[in-house]
């Protein structure tokens, strides 16, 4: 296997050079593209939240957010800091709760096993993207948008409450992380500006990078289904046209899964604090399974206007793409939730086997 590995990455590598200097035109554009949309969309949305994030923790006000919500820290089985960690990830988006994660653990503010428990349910979309950058253009309807954020904020909700259920709650944890000095507001400002903008250098690289992977892809047959796996903006810009509920189901798995870009981005944050991402991968399945029935079952019961059902009905998808899409989600979900019950058989049969 590793002499695979030796000769398979030199390989790919020198087929990944050559690629570029022969697509050298189609891979600047990419990268233009990457920029733009990282000018229009990814710095306006994140950076904010990210100062945000870091300003809350180096502060102090973690702990006045958490006060009111003891009651999560129970129901996910972490400490109470890890609290503020939750609500910031289910409005600030996707890197926002592996950040403050990676920093809490390196800083021993936060132990390894509460932090894998906590990314099962911090990796979240943010309402402003769902409304704006998903609703709006493809249903014109902000009840929608407000209804998927709704429903993926349970979701997350319930996933981080199996966590708990699969590998225990704080016990002792509650305690264990050492409690760092709180900062001068000012210079918490300071250094959370600073802070926030390597990280959101860090998010443009990767939406970049994935940008020319997405139009070096664009030749394959079906690429317009799977774009979203790979990178979630590019992936939803493409739904507009489609049916409603192609749409709508869609958008949904696009967003609660993430992409592959936002997991790397994930990992790059994670990196240098030992916090792994199994628990999160195993239960990704769960938390995108939930997010699409609670979608579901809720915008049946909106009253929306049928202007919100015809008027992007008129234009099929590009080649079927959507569909085909669908399907590689549906697979990619049902083999995590199979993993998932597999999982839960093999703890549930250690502890019978502890009991007797």
């Amino acid at each position: 296997m590793k002499t695979l590995q030796k000769i398979a990455l030199p390989a790919a590598g020198l087929a990944a050079g050559f690629l570029l200097l022969a697509k050298s035109r189609e891979a600047a554009e990419g990268v233009r593209d990457g920029i733009h949309l990282c000018l229009e969309q990814a710095i306006p949305a994140l950076f904010l939240f990210l100062v945000l994030a870091e300003w809350v923790r180096l502060s102090g006000a973690a702990a006045v957010l958490a006060r009111p919500f003891g009651f999560l820290a129970k129901m996910l089985g972490v400490p109470r800091q890890g609290v503020p960690v939750f609500l910031l990830s289910l409005t600030g988006g996707y890197p926002v709760g592996p950040r403050m994660l990676g920093e809490m653990v390196k800083r021993g503010e936060l132990s390894k096993k509460a932090a894998e428990k906590l990314l099962c349910c911090t990796v979240n979309c943010s309402p402003a993207f769902l409304i704006a950058g998903v609703a709006l253009p493809c249903f014109g309807s902000v009840k929608i948008g407000a209804a998927m954020a709704l429903c993926q904020a349970v979701s997350s909700l319930l996933t981080g409450v199996l966590a708990r259920v699969l590998w225990g709650g704080a016990g002792r944890e509650t305690d264990s992380g050492r409690r760092q000095d709180a900062l001068p507001p000012g210079d918490a400002l300071v250094m959370a500006v600073t802070d926030g903008g390597r990280s959101m250098l860090a998010i443009c690289g990767f939406v970049t990078v994935f940008t020319v992977i997405i139009r070096a892809a664009e030749a394959l047959p079906g690429a317009a289904g799977w774009v979203g796996l790979l990178e979630v903006t590019a992936g939803c810009a493409e739904l507009p046209g489609g049916s409603f509920w192609e749409m709508l189901v869609l958008a949904t798995v696009y967003t609660a899964f993430g992409g592959l870009c936002v997991w790397m981005q994930a990992a790059a944050f994670l990196r240098g604090s030992g916090v792994r991402m199994g628990k999160f991968c195993l239960l990704r399945g769960v938390h995108v399974f939930c997010s699409l029935f609670l979608t579901i079952f809720c915008v049946k019961r909106m009253e929306l206007p049928a202007a919100v059902f015809s008027s992007f009905s008129k234009a099929a998808p590009a080649a079927g793409g959507a569909t085909a899409g669908a399907a590689v989600l549906l697979v990619l979900i049902c083999l995590m939730l199979l993993l998932c019950s597999g999982k839960c058989g093999k703890i549930k049969a250690s502890e019978h086997k502890g009991e007797t």
